[in-house]
C-alpha cells in the first residue's frame, strides 16, 4: 500500500510559493500557488499571492496578462479584502457593451449595458462569472429577479435611471458590493436586508419616492457617501448615529423638520450634512 506521509498539502505549497516569490522565481510560485488552489480552492491568500506573482512575472517581461484579475476576483470573494482595491487598480480600465461582452466572457471584469432597453439581466449573464463592475444606467429594470442572486462579486454597480419600484430582499446577497447608484429610479424604501452588504462605502438615491430607512439600514457601518437628495423623507432611523464612518450626507430637497436636522447633526457630528 502507498503512504500518505509527507505528501504536500496545501498548506506547504502556499509556504513554497512564498518562498519562491521572495526568491523572485515566479513560474515556481505560480506553480506552488496552483497546486495549493487545488487542494483548496477556496483559499484567498493563494489566489492573491498567485495573481501578485503573475502581476511580477508580467512586470519582468514587459507584458500585463487580464488573467491575474480572474485569480483577484476568487481571492476577493474567498475573503481576501485587499483583492478589491487590487482589481480597482488592475483590471476595471476596459469596459465591454452588451455586444462584446459574450465574445471573451470570461474576459470581462467590467460591463457597461447602458441604454439597452433591459429589463433584467442579460439571459447569458451567468457567463460572465468575473464581472465586477456593472453598468445598467437608463433601462427598464422594474425590480431585481432572483438571479441577482448570482452577482455576488460585485463591488460597482449602477441602476440609475431606471424603473425600480421594489428593491427585494435578493439585493442582501450582493455582500461584496462597495459602490451603488440607485439615482433617478421610483424606489419608497429599503428591506432590511440591504444590512448584509457590509462593505458598502458610497449609497446615491436622489430622485426615488423615499419614505423611510429601515433601522436596519444604520448596520452599514462601512457607508462614507449617504446622498439622499430629492426625495420624501422628514426623518432619518433613530439610529442613524451608527454610521461611525460616514463623512458626507446629502438630504437637500426633503422636507426634514428643523428639530430632526438638529437631531441628526447631534448623532453624526463628524459628518458633512447638506440639508438645503
Amino acid at each position: 500500500m502507498g503512504s500518505s506521509f509527507n505528501q504536500p498539502d496545501a498548506g506547504n505549497y502556499y509556504e513554497s510559493g512564498l518562498n519562491s516569490l521572495n526568491s523572485q522565481d515566479y513560474m515556481k510560485a505560480i506553480g506552488d500557488f496552483t497546486n495549493a488552489i487545488a487542494l483548496n480552492g477556496k483559499n484567498g491568500d493563494a489566489y492573491y499571492q498567485r495573481a501578485y506573482a503573475k502581476e511580477l512575472l508580467g512586470n519582468k517581461m514587459g507584458f500585463f496578462s487580464t488573467d491575474l484579475c480572474g485569480d483577484l476576483v476568487m481571492a476577493m470573494v474567498n475573503g481576501k479584502k485587499e483583492a478589491s482595491k487590487k482589481l480597482n487598480e488592475l483590471c476595471l480600465g476596459e469596459c465591454y457593451d452588451l455586444d462584446g461582452a459574450f465574445i471573451d466572457p470570461e474576459s470581462v471584469y467590467c460591463a457597461d449595458f447602458s441604454s439597452k432597453v433591459l429589463t433584467d439581466l442579460p439571459a447569458d449573464m451567468d457567463r460572465l462569472a468575473y464581472v465586477v463592475k456593472l453598468n445598467l444606467f437608463n433601462n427598464k429594470v422594474p425590480t431585481l429577479s432572483a438571479k441577482w442572486a448570482a452577482m455576488d462579486q460585485l463591488i460597482s454597480l449602477d441602476l440609475s435611471s431606471n424603473r425600480l419600484s421594489l428593491i427585494p430582499s435578493v439585493i442582501g446577497k450582493l455582500t461584496h458590493l462597495e459602490e451603488l447608484n440607485l439615482n433617478k429610479n421610483l424606489i419608497p424604501t429599503l428591506p432590511i436586508e440591504i444590512s448584509h452588504m457590509k462593505k458598502l462605502k458610497k449609497l446615491t438615491m436622489r430622485q426615488n419616492a423615499l419614505t423611510s430607512l429601515p433601522n436596519e439600514f444604520c448596520d452599514l457601518e462601512q457607508l462614507e457617501s449617504l446622498d439622499l437628495a430629492m426625495n420624501t423623507l422628514v426623518a432619518l432611523p433613530a439610529n442613524i448615529g451608527n454610521l461611525k464612518n460616514l463623512k458626507h450626507l446629502t438630504l437637500v430637497g426633503n422636507e426634514i423638520p428643523a428639530k430632526e436636522q438638529q437631531r441628526i447633526k447631534a448623532a453624526l457630528p463628524n459628518t458633512q450634512i447638506v440639508f438645503e
